[in-house]
């Protein structure tokens, strides 16, 4: 045993990689093809940069292009708004206030405007026209739909705040909307959608705003400035205002919601060049803005890079593929060579590999007829004779850890039985009361399972049994001063084995260093529980409790044992199976270390922790021995 654990020792300080035959082959192909490989991701990455700037430079050039349309096409509705604000034609029905009963007239008197007025000024039919008038009297002139002069159309203006003073004579859009000057909406939804822009009329003449003029631009009109370039691009086009507002695009989806989405907003208005690669949640972006020269209006074209770089990254791709597809038949070939002229070696080389590793059974099968055969046969009897020699080491070893614990068993004292044998004394003088008979059945109960036939390994709920006839014992001693709770799945527990004497001194030492001068009755609660191959034993009690220096010499105790004061004072007290015992004997039989833990606050109580592995009817012989197999080194 000694003889392994220096070479795992040895092992873990001369760790290092080795890299054999076949790898140093397969290393030898990777350091051609990889340098290849890096070369060629250079070169078509800065070809993919290239190709990007150029898209850039002419869509740069696009965006501008639909941005002077839609300029012109808004110069024109300025320049018709500024004609009407200047001439007095208007005057005379914007003085006007209909009845109810007087409606009849005033769409008489919208189809003169929009026949005599406007057809005048506009001969071709080719110019943006006035949609609607709002008078300082509060008529409305929808031209659009003159049976539309509703209410409804009326709150829906002054919610545009269309009377605003801060408008002066400047005009002011709004986001695409419904039409709402429209009675019937069109099938399309770009015929439904419009954008609204409003412009309050001063009137110089009589010093005051006379009337406020409504253009409903259909965004329609506004997608036919760049919907062939739209067809033809892989990406999207936008409409905004200086906030981002939307006004068309060439997406009907977002045209229909009205707006675009709060992280394709920010990502537009954060820009900081009007054209850049930007990247968002879908990827990486190329961005294009132009703003308007009228007003504060953005043209935006936003295509996604792997569109434009789609045959560049298939090229790769199959480049890439084909340089993995030569990869892996150099593997093939370097494995069918290493196998026909190397396989023995290989197997050779594996098992010394398993020898280092502390598998003494790894004997190779013997193929070939040749030296190499011989070589294998030599080899797999000296593992033979490591194994015979390891064996009778193991025995030996064995052997000395039985008799290191029959000493440490032996050092069970009669105190306890002593101590015991005074209480029932002093019971049977207090005038013949049961607890007499209940006390020596227990008492007889718990001897009787610690000696179990001489087994170390007993079932854990013998141990729990055992456990319970020492605290019927102390319950007979201090009555009402503690309680005892056992909390654990019997079920869970059932076939599991523990070492005997285990769970007893565990509880004792609750009474040894909880009770004294405890002014409440002590609690003392056992949980036993299994999880992943281990069994954790919980000891709490909410006695008195230790300091930290107390603490920290118990600690010492169950590690190195006790000193000869502390012992002398034990002996008086207790059984004998003490903490530094039961961790000793996990120790000798499972090679645990540390497997008692024990945590206390003075004046709160104590929790001891054992953990141990899990034991079960297959781990055990019929003399209560850990089968030679099973036994945790």
């Amino acid at each position: 045993m000694l003889k392994i654990l220096k070479i795992n020792k040895m092992k873990k300080q001369n760790k290092r990689k080795y890299l054999g035959l076949k790898g140093r082959m397969l290393l030898g192909i990777l350091q051609v093809l990889i340098p290849i490989m890096i070369v060629i991701t250079i070169l078509f990455w800065n070809t993919r940069k290239v190709m990007k700037q150029e898209y850039m430079r002419t869509t740069q050039s696009r965006v501008t292009e639909i941005a002077n349309k839609i300029d012109a096409k808004l110069t024109d509705i300025y320049s018709v708004s500024d004609n009407f604000a200047a001439n007095d034609q208007l005057d005379k029905y914007i003085e006007k206030v209909y009845s109810p009963q007087e409606q009849i007239y005033k769409k008489l008197d919208i189809v003169r405007i929009y026949s005599n007025i406007f057809s005048a000024y506009d001969i071709l039919n080719k110019r943006e026209r006035i949609s609607a008038i709002y008078t300082y009297k509060g008529e409305l002139f929808n031209f659009l739909d003159p049976n539309k002069n509703t209410k409804e159309v009326i709150e829906k203006l002054q919610d545009m705040n269309i009377e605003d003073p801060d408008l002066l004579m400047k005009f002011r859009w709004f986001p695409v909307q419904d039409n709402f000057l429209l009675s019937d909406y069109p099938e399309g939804i770009r015929e439904q959608k419009a954008v609204m822009g409003i412009r309050r009329i001063y009137s110089w003449e009589k010093g005051k705003y006379q009337y406020v003029q409504l253009f409903a631009l259909k965004e329609k009109e506004i997608y036919e400035q760049y919907v062939q370039l739209a067809e033809s691009i892989p990406g999207d086009i936008y409409i905004l205002t200086g906030d981002g507002s939307l006004i068309s695009s060439s997406n009907e989806e977002v045209v229909k919601a009205g707006e675009i989405s709060s992280k394709l907003k920010d990502m537009i208005l954060e820009r900081t060049k009007d054209s850049q690669e930007m990247q968002d949640s879908s990827g990486h972006k190329l961005v294009n803005v132009k703003v308007s020269e009228v007003n504060d209006w953005m043209t935006v074209m936003i295509i996604p890079v792997n569109a434009v770089t789609r045959d560049m990254d298939m090229l790769y791709l199959r480049i890439f593929l084909v340089m993995m597809v030569c990869v892996g038949l150099c593997a093939i070939m370097v494995l069918y060579l290493y196998k026909s002229f190397m396989d023995p070696i290989g197997e050779l080389n594996a098992s010394m590999k398993e020898v280092y590793g502390g598998n003494l059974n790894a004997y190779i099968e013997v193929k070939q007829k040749n030296e190499m055969g011989d070589m294998i046969r030599y080899y797999n009897s000296m593992l033979e004779q490591i194994n015979t020699l390891f064996i009778e080491d193991l025995k030996a070893e064995r052997k000395k850890k039985e008799l290191e614990l029959e000493v440490l068993m032996s050092q069970i004292n009669p105190h306890f039985l002593y101590n015991t044998l005074e209480n029932i004394v002093w019971i049977s003088n207090d005038a013949g009361r049961p607890d007499i008979g209940r006390m020596a059945a227990s008492l007889g109960r718990m001897y009787r399972l610690s000696i179990s036939g001489g087994q170390v390994i007993v079932l854990m709920e013998h141990e729990i049994e055992h456990l319970m006839a020492f605290v019927n014992i102390q319950k007979n001693r201090y009555k009402e001063e503690f309680e005892f709770d056992l909390r654990t799945d019997m079920q869970q527990i059932h076939g599991l084995y523990s070492l005997k004497i285990l769970l007893q001194p565990v509880v004792e030492n609750s009474f040894l260093y909880g009770m004294t001068g405890l002014k409440h009755p002590m609690l003392i609660r056992v949980t036993i529980k299994e999880k992943d191959g281990w069994v954790t034993i919980k000891v709490m009690d909410n006695g008195r409790g230790m300091d930290k220096e107390q603490l920290k010499e118990i600690r010492n105790q169950i590690r190195f044992g006790r000193t000869e004061k502390a012992e002398q004072e034990r002996n008086r007290r207790s059984t004998g199976i003490g903490l530094h015992s039961v961790e000793m004997r996990i120790k000798l039989y499972f090679g645990v270390d540390h497997a008692v833990s024990i945590y206390s606050k003075k004046e709160v109580g104590t929790l001891t922790v054992i953990r141990i592995p899990k034991i079960t009817k297959d781990d055990v012989d019929e003399r209560g021995n850990l089968i030679e197999n099973k036994r945790i080194k």
